[in-house]
């Protein structure tokens, strides 16, 4: 069974198209140039759909870098440390 970080890190990786390697804390919506409107939108629909979770549109203003999306999945009772 793949850890909910991996599964965090794999949808970055199939939805902006990256290499494991360019996942990494830095990723930052506008600042990544794979991550931009189109991608953002698509991530959150993915991320929504793997971790079974409705973000409304105040979190998804401000799920803007790779470790707020992690915060914001935190909130929502996503564990990435005790699974």
């Amino acid at each position: 069974m793949m850890r909910n970080i991996e599964k965090y890190r794999n949808t970055f990786i199939n939805v902006l198209d990256l290499e494991e390697d360019d996942v990494c804390e830095n990723l930052a919506l506008g600042v990544t140039r794979e991550w931009d409107s189109i991608g953002h939108m698509t991530l959150i629909s993915e991320i929504e759909d793997v971790f079974d979770v409705s973000l409304d549109s105040e979190w998804i203003t401000e799920f803007d870098s790779y470790l707020s999306g992690m915060e914001l999945l935190k909130r929502l009772g996503v564990d990435f440390i005790n699974e």
